[in-house]
């Protein structure tokens, strides 16, 4: 167990303790900012671990496994938070966004098990690296959001009072999570695509199991 996969086992722990703050009744906005904190403090550590990583040659196949899971907790819980927050506009669209990442990473895990079973990791792209890059900073622009509607809160209807710059940011957000969904989409495909080889090895071979059975 090496630093950088010690860092990715911190970016996982980093998720129930940014559920608990966001969800925590705690006025003024405090835990919305608290799990703000906890998000950009995780994804920071995805840098640091890469950096570590390739500096002192510390890659390794766990690595590779364990730093594509810890990603994804932590950016998907993000953005399971603010998307039942109800808080930011156009909850539809991000309630898509958050099935089409869904279903992608369930697809993605697919194909790293077919690999993985005929003893090849399979490693985040650049595609894949920059959806992260994206997608992380759309969901930690929408958590700092909401933790802002719930400064200007009036009983249980949040208003802006006529602040449009408060509702830009929510557009920002929700944009950048959008563009992360389609990087997420093209990273599938790109996925889907070089591991082929590997898709129809797995196939071939359970052909000739199934002959010789």
């Amino acid at each position: 167990m090496n630093l950088p996969n010690k860092i990715s086992i911190f970016r996982i722990c980093c998720m129930p303790v940014m559920v608990a703050m966001f969800l925590a009744p705690i006025p003024m906005g405090i835990g919305y900012f608290a799990a703000l904190f906890v998000y950009i403090v995780g994804s920071f550590s995805d840098t640091v671990d890469g950096i570590i990583a390739r500096k002192y040659n510390l890659i390794t196949d766990f690595g590779k496994f364990i730093d594509q899971i810890a990603d994804k907790v932590l950016s998907t819980a993000g953005l399971i938070l603010v998307t039942f927050s109800f808080a930011i506009p156009w909850t539809w669209l991000s309630i898509i966004t958050l099935i089409i990442i869904i279903s992608r990473d369930i697809i993605i895990s697919g194909v790293r098990q077919v690999a993985a079973k005929n003893g090849t990791v399979i490693a985040a792209d650049k595609i894949g690296k920059l959806k992260s890059v994206v997608l992380d900073t759309g969901v930690g622009i929408l958590l700092f959001y909401v933790g802002l509607c719930s400064v200007f809160k009036n009983g249980e209807k949040t208003i802006f009072a006529g602040n449009t710059t408060i509702e830009f940011i929510s557009y920002i957000g929700i944009s950048l999570v959008c563009l992360g969904t389609l990087l997420a989409l093209i990273s599938c495909v790109n996925y889907i695509v070089k591991s082929s080889s590997i898709l129809k090895s797995d196939k071939s071979e359970n052909e000739k199991n199934s002959q010789n059975d």
